[in-house]
């Protein structure tokens, strides 16, 4: 009788532990993409480009992006990797001093090189996130963006 409760206390003690192995292998089944942005037609090889990928309007709007990355200019294409299948937005900029951020004027408007993905018009402010938005689906992913 004590071995029949043994074993039952330990298959209690096993049944949340053997949920916890299942449940991150089903996640890593998870689609997952690549995404590779290009920045066709930089007018200078100079410093980086840095570039955020937003996974929501509400990520867009609050600046948090769910990766942030950058490329030489020399050879500005960057691959993210393992981005999970959804919609995204990107924002880049060409940090042509090397300063680590975005050159404005004392009008707060940019001086270096900009763009979204899906070459996104300006009007008046950055575009919306659903104008940005593309799908990244499972495998391979391709973005080129132009900075203006």
């Amino acid at each position: 009788m004590t071995s029949l409760k043994t074993l039952t206390a330990a298959l209690a003690l096993a049944a949340p532990l053997a949920l916890g192995v299942i449940a991150p292998a089903a996640h890593a089944q998870e689609a997952l993409g690549d995404l590779t942005l290009t920045f066709p037609h930089l007018k200078a090889k100079t410093g980086q480009v840095m570039i955020a990928v937003y996974d929501s309007a509400q990520a867009w709007a609050s600046g948090k992006p769910v990766r942030a990355a950058s490329a030489s200019a020399a050879a500005p294409t960057v691959k993210i990797v393992a981005l999970p299948a959804g919609t995204y937005a990107v924002r880049a900029f060409q940090d042509v001093d090397d300063d680590g951020k975005m050159g404005k004027n004392p009008f707060g408007m940019p001086t270096e090189p900009f763009g979204f993905s899906n070459d996104a018009p300006v009007m008046m402010g950055p575009p919306s996130f659903d104008a940005a938005a593309f799908a990244v689906k499972a495998g391979a992913n391709a973005q080129a963006i132009h900075l203006n």
